[in-house]
């Protein structure tokens, strides 16, 4: 009699250790990702993917040089895989296909995008499906979003905020303060540097500046009509 219980035990804990095998098994998206996304406008980008797969609801991030975008909403049936997510306000979206631990298929964001190619770490891919390398520099960072600033005008701090919006390496927005609201005109992004000009009512000024690695501060410089010339900052808001 004891023989047999012990018996029944043993047969029972096999099949739930297989059971959870099993259950392991039947979820093949979730995990961690690193590829290339590739644009016309931008390059090639490296970024890495954390995705989490709820009975066919993902969620997760996508982490880029220029920082983290939290996916707001997912879905994953029948090998296709739709993502959406918040990039400094600016709502990106990917539609692919989830096969043998690579997800292949394009991205946008604001209008500019192209094909995307991640790897999940760990699955094993045939080579033809390894990512290409990154080119080398020349990417335009992701400044989209809003930013607080402050320029220094004679020894004195003047905030302004700049609401920017981003296509490619085209720059476009408003910058606000208490003395009303100017269209950004001629915004350009180039790697990490960015430019643009507003009208200072007697002139126009020309704002440049460099973005931090981060992607969360510009620093620069500007230029209101050969006549005055200072420095400002801006760091962008949650």
């Amino acid at each position: 009699m004891r023989v047999r219980k012990f018996l029944a035990l043993a047969v029972i804990a096999m099949l739930m250790g297989v059971s959870a095998a099993m259950a392991q098994g039947s979820d093949p998206v979730s995990g961690k990702y690193e590829g290339i996304a590739k644009s016309d406008a931008m390059g090639d980008l490296p970024i890495t993917v954390n995705l989490k797969n709820t009975n066919g609801k993902l969620s997760g991030s996508i982490e880029t040089g220029q920082g983290s975008a939290a996916i707001t909403d997912g879905s994953y049936a029948d090998g296709k895989l739709k993502l959406k997510f918040d990039a400094g306000g600016t709502e990106g979206t990917v539609e692919a296909e989830f096969k043998d631990g690579v997800i292949k298929g394009k991205w946008d964001l604001g209008g500019m995008g192209g094909p995307l190619e991640l790897k999940k770490m760990g699955a094993s891919t045939p080579a033809s499906s390894t990512p290409a390398a990154p080119a080398a520099g020349g990417a335009p960072m992701m400044v989209a979003g809003d930013w607080d600033g402050s320029a220094d005008v004679m020894g004195q701090a003047m905030p302004f905020t700049l609401k920017l919006k981003q296509e490619g390496d085209k720059l476009t927005g408003t910058s606000e303060s208490d003395q009303g609201s100017v269209t950004l005109n001629g915004g350009k992004v180039t790697g990490d540097k960015i430019s643009f000009k507003i009208d200072g009512g007697q002139g126009e000024i020309v704002l440049t500046g460099t973005v931090s690695k981060d992607g969360k501060t510009i620093d620069g410089e500007y230029d209101f009509a050969g006549q005055m010339k200072g420095k400002w900052s801006a760091k962008k808001k949650n």
